[in-house]
């Protein structure tokens, strides 16, 4: 059994590690993931020591996909993984699947393995399609492949990846039985379209696909990660941000301003009571390590549900920040930065081409105009 890692950034050994040896070393800390960088003790002391290890575990651990979610036990299934969600297991797994993920191009690799990144990279090689089991939850079969973006791919929602010609493509669904989280996704996309000057916005269409109970709608949007950089998750540059002593707000609004300032404000419009720290984030040089734009804003399946379901979530707490505030207050606190524009020529376009939904288009336009932009 190799024992011996490394932690790659595409061809770069960026950390060595050997987890029964309780050794870790930085090779490249300026190319490390955010939840490592600025986290490994360069003391000697077995505390120290032992902190590295538990650390490095819990990075490799987090980038497994969780037994929560929808389907998962038949993923795990079909790989013959133990379905035990320990940290153990998960960084097992980890490192048995290389760690390959579609969202960065981090991987880990063995001692004096010949694989290269080109070889492996999910996003530019055939997948092991396992979409009609991730996604429909059919049962599954034995697959030996563990190169697959499905076990490295968060969330708690039905989804899988697909590849259509030359692109990649997320398909979602939901457990209700009217699909509401999943129509008010794409629902919630087509209202983002209609405002300006603000932060890009993945794209959400919808479609039909078979399920085990069922026919059901699917979202589906393309993959926004490329090859020059990664996805890192908002919790991981807070992380960051407080070992280092920075304000995580004050950094973000120095770097994007009306950008940054926009996101409470378009949830507060949208009432989306999920945008949590892995429900959004930056995009990093992959050649760099340097952290250059914000990354387009995804995942609204639980945007407009409050909506459909006649419940007032202006008062629900935002995710945005893991603190006490509201998704009515961070709007308020953050709209004077923001520069949004509204445009109604175009709302009105898909209120009209969504007419069953003009109770869910009333609440909005009340939200738009509470903030000053109708």
């Amino acid at each position: 059994m190799v024992l011996t890692m490394f932690l790659m950034l595409k061809n770069t050994k960026v950390l060595y590690f050997n987890l029964p040896d309780f050794t870790v070393e930085v090779l490249r800390e300026d190319l490390l993931p955010y939840f490592l960088r600025a986290n490994i003790r360069r003391s000697a002391s077995m505390k120290d020591i032992m902190y590295n290890v538990q650390t490095v575990k819990s990075y490799l651990s987090s980038r497994m996909l969780s037994l929560s979610r929808d389907h998962a036990k038949k993923i795990y299934a079909a790989f013959q993984i133990p379905q035990v969600d320990s940290i153990d297991n998960r960084v097992n797994i980890c490192i048995k699947c290389k760690g390959v993920s579609i969202q960065d191009s981090y991987w880990v690799q063995e001692e004096n393995e010949p694989d290269k990144w080109e070889a492996i990279n999910i996003r530019q090689n055939k997948l092991k399609d396992i979409i009609d089991l991730s996604l429909g939850g059919f049962s599954p079969t034995i697959t030996t492949s563990v190169i697959c973006p499905e076990l490295t791919t968060k969330g708690l929602f039905r989804k899988g990846w697909v590849r259509m010609g030359d692109i990649l493509y997320l398909l979602k669904s939901d457990k209700t039985s009217d699909c509401v989280n999943t129509k008010m996704e794409v629902l919630a996309s087509e209202i983002l379209e209609c405002f300006e000057d603000k932060i890009d916005c993945v794209t959400y269409v919808s479609d039909i696909k078979n399920m085990m109970d069922g026919e059901g709608q699917v979202s589906i949007c393309k993959n926004f990660v490329g090859e020059n950089y990664s996805f890192v998750e908002a919790w991981e540059v807070m992380d960051y941000c407080r070992r280092l002593d920075i304000n995580y707000r004050e950094y973000c609004m120095s770097q994007w301003g009306a950008e940054f300032a926009g996101i409470p404000v378009l949830d507060y419009i949208i009432v989306n009571t999920d945008r949590h720290t892995q429900n959004y984030g930056f995009m990093m040089n992959n050649d760099t390590g340097k952290i250059e734009r914000l990354a387009p804003l995804f995942d609204f399946n639980c945007a407009l549900v409050a909506d459909y379901f006649a419940h007032d979530a202006r008062d629900t707490l935002s995710q945005m920040f893991n603190t006490a505030e509201t998704l009515r207050e961070l709007a308020y606190q953050y709209k004077e930065f923001a520069s949004i524009r509204f445009n109604e020529d175009k709302f009105m376009k898909v209120v009209g081409r969504n007419k069953k939904y003009k109770f869910i288009f009333e609440k909005v336009y009340e939200r738009i105009q509470e903030l000053g932009l109708a």
